[in-house]
């Protein structure tokens, strides 16, 4: 409390607005004991060596789910950070290991997760009897021989080793061949594209291996059985720890009133370290996060940044330091939700609220050293903050919201139908028919080409698949330095957003200016300035959608609603530059307007609302921001997981900026209800005379928030709510459209 008093008193000093609005103190006890391990039928070395580690008794969790595993259910384990989940599935995979010879596969969602974890299997095995091995793209030639010719009893690996083992190693598909258990841990990290990607791999596992028996270990989340079902494609056990670690934590909100949420953070940082407090502070935006690392070193913070799309040898290196207490803390994108050791931190900070609270809980997990730990979470002036400053405690009472992908994105299928060809007849024959369907698609690409009756790849083909990543569904810009070289990559249609000529790229504290972004050849070079510029970039854009595909349709409140899919295309027609060190939260100091447009087309999963004709375009086009912001309470959506475009006919479209779809437009659809009574009570609890950054602005929209009117959203909504609109389906939008969001 004496550290809360400080950090509200240092902050009001920056603006007056600037304080701690809400905080609660939450502790947890230990979790409720099962029976003791020498009470338990384990193999006898296990029982030998799980005691000398000091595992002596279970958890009541832990046992529920070594008897479902044991048995042979495919198994769900929720528990949240540091709990135990990863030992409530380890010590049933070993026994099974032990006593029936099975060979395991576990997958962490990232190589650097999968070797830092290796370790604890690796002491278990030492003693136990059983061998364990990492098999991944930075496995030596020897080991790699080693492994194939005498598989050990369990192989750690990642998706991307699958993904390109199945493919192309004939060694790494004969050691799957003969798995009979797979583990998912940290599955939670399996949504939007990545989930997308994830399930393909394990059906090309199915088609690879025989019977197999799936167990996920998860933090905690909305709904694992349906989560757990669309992932391995039948029903799973649900077991249930407990939602956090053991110990007390201050969960503090603290609004930034009209100061700039950047400046905030960067002192809340530098108050911390003053403390002797390691922290790690979340920022969803690869820039921003180097933006408040160069705020933060400014107050003499020793701090890095970690984030995708930096080398791995520099994530590693910052991995380290704060595993060791090199330096004050991390600014980190959700790279660092994940499991990997860092160490313990004393705090936690997020630069806004995370895009669900699932998310939250996550990040939350990662403060508590010595039992204590502070998490503090900044409001700035958007909807969704102002919205939870009204009323804090509903942010920590809120429920869980579904972790979702699309288990059909066509556009990520078409990637592992390539891996499977790769594979040979044999398997490509078995393939889902949903596959199959989209081969015809491949071989009009120029991908396949079909050869006395069997698919091969073409060079084209080939080049997809080694070069695409899993992280995504788009492809990857590099992004090229003529001094250093490639110096990082960003996926589109994000890079379209960050890599557009003149653009200002923020890079471990570096300012380079973007020359070119080359979309043919997926090349963006920039320029090292050299200097500390003092301002940052925001693209303006135009968006269009065309060849609507409609799946299903509905009507909400009166109004009818399609879900489907179609094109949309985008083009940076300009960027907005802003302060860098200004206090003012939205005050940008120029417009600027490309000669040429940067475009790129994709497709996508899409929703079209019908409010119909009548409306002034100012009034839909605030609705479509409204929506957008809703989306992030009843379907989890982050800041850029979905885009909007809203049209004088009446019709507002907003669709997942995942290519192929991520899930959570299909979420806004079946939620829309819920979306316009929240986004009612953004609009008509605001106290502006007809929109501010509280209500109807939106930091992402594509004209810079011109042509809005909370007003006039209120009047489309009391109409909607109060049943008097009275549309038709009709799904093609008519006149200029006004976009919003990444």
């Amino acid at each position: 409390m004496d550290l809360l008093s400080i950090i509200d008193t240092e902050i009001r000093r920056l603006h007056d607005k600037c304080r701690i609005i809400y905080y609660r103190v939450e502790e947890e006890g230990r979790p409720e004991y099962g029976p003791r391990v020498d009470e338990v039928n384990l193999h006898k070395s296990l029982s030998k060596t799980l005691l000398l580690h000091g595992f002596e008794r279970f958890y009541r969790f832990q046992y529920e789910a070594y008897r479902c595993i044991s048995r042979g259910d495919d198994t769900f384990i929720v528990s949240g950070a540091a709990t135990g989940k990863t030992e409530a599935f380890i010590v049933p995979v070993i026994d099974r290991v032990l006593k029936d010879g099975v060979r395991a596969l576990i997958i962490y969602p990232t190589k650097a997760l999968a070797r830092d974890q290796f370790g604890r299997f690796a002491r278990f095995g030492f003693i136990s009897g059983f061998r364990v091995a990492v098999f991944d793209g930075d496995t030596p030639e020897s080991e790699r021989r080693k492994i194939s010719e005498d598989p050990p009893h369990i192989l750690i690996t990642n998706p991307d080793m699958i993904h390109y083992g199945l493919a192309g190693s004939s060694r790494f598909r004969r050691i799957v061949r003969d798995v009979e258990l797979v583990i998912l841990d940290e599955a939670h990290v399996y949504e939007g594209a990545f989930g997308s990607h994830m399930r393909c791999i394990l059906e090309r596992v199915k088609l690879t291996a025989g019977k197999l028996q799936f167990i996920a270990s998860s933090a905690t989340i909305g709904n694992p059985y349906e989560f757990g079902k669309m992932l391995f494609g039948r029903d799973v056990k649900v077991v249930y720890g407990p939602q956090r670690r053991m110990g007390t934590i201050y969960h503090a909100m603290i609004s930034a009133g009209r100061l700039n949420r950047w400046t905030l953070v960067s002192k809340l940082i530098s108050i911390l370290a003053s403390h002797g407090l390691k922290t790690l502070t979340f920022i969803d935006s690869q820039q921003m996060a180097e933006v408040v690392a160069k705020l933060a070193r400014r107050y003499g913070v020793d701090i890095y940044v970690h984030r995708a799309g930096l080398p791995r040898e520099e994530r590693v290196k910052v991995e380290t330091m704060l595993r060791y207490g090199m330096i004050d803390g991390a600014v980190s994108t959700p790279t660092l939700e994940l499991g990997i050791d860092i160490g313990s931190l004393d705090a936690v900070i997020m630069a806004a609220p995370p895009p669900s609270y699932i998310k939250y809980l996550q990040r939350a997990g990662r403060a508590g050293r010595r039992g204590l730990g502070y998490v503090f979470m900044i409001l700035g002036d958007d909807p969704i903050d102002a919205y939870y400053e009204r009323a804090p405690s509903e942010y920590y009472e809120q429920e869980l919201t579904p972790i979702v992908f699309e288990p059909n994105n066509d556009e990520i299928s078409k990637l592992h139908i390539l891996g499977i060809i790769a594979q040979g007849a044999r398997v490509y024959r078995r393939m889902p028919i949903e596959w199959r369907n989209l081969l015809d698609t491949l071989t009009t690409a120029g991908w396949v080409v079909r050869d006395d009756g069997y698919y091969k790849l073409t060079e084209d083909g080939w080049r997809v698949l080694k070069e695409a990543g899993l992280r995504n569904a788009g492809p990857r810009v590099s992004i090229y330095d003529a001094d250093r070289g490639i110096i990082g990559f960003r996926e589109l249609p994000a890079a379209l957003h960050d890599l557009y000529p003149y653009a200002i790229y923020i890079h471990q504290g570096e300012v380079y200016e973007v020359i070119e972004l080359d979309l043919d050849r997926l090349i963006a070079r920039v320029k090292r300035i050299g200097y500390d510029l003092g301002f940052y970039t925001k693209a303006l854009y135009e968006a269009y959608v065309d060849d609507i595909h409609v799946e299903d349709e509905r009507y909400v409140d009166g109004i009818p609603i399609v879900y489907g899919d179609g094109f949309i295309t985008r083009s940076v027609v300009g960027y907005v530059i802003h302060d860098l060190y200004g206090k003012d939260a939205d005050q940008p100091l120029s417009v600027r307007y490309l000669d040429k447009p940067v475009s790129w087309k994709y497709k996508t999963k899409i929703v079209v609302a019908m409010y119909g004709d009548g409306f002034d375009i100012e009034g839909l086009h605030a609705l479509e921001h409204v929506l957008i912001h809703s989306a992030r309470i009843v379907a989890g959506a982050g800041l850029t997981d979905l885009g909007g475009i809203s049209y004088p006919s009446g019709h507002i479209i907003v669709y997942d900026s995942t290519p192929g779809g991520s899930g959570l437009a299909k979420l806004l659809y079946r939620n829309l209800e819920r979306a316009h009574r929240v986004s009612y009570r953004m609009l008509s609890e605001c106290s502006c005379d007809d929109g501010c950054p509280r209500c109807v602005y939106d930091p992402f929209c594509g004209n810079g928030n011109k042509l809005l009117s909370r007003r006039s959203a209120l009047d489309i909504l009391e109409s909607v709510l109060d049943m008097r609109i009275k549309a038709k389906f009709d799904i093609k939008p008519r006149g200029r459209s006004t976009p919003c969001s990444i």
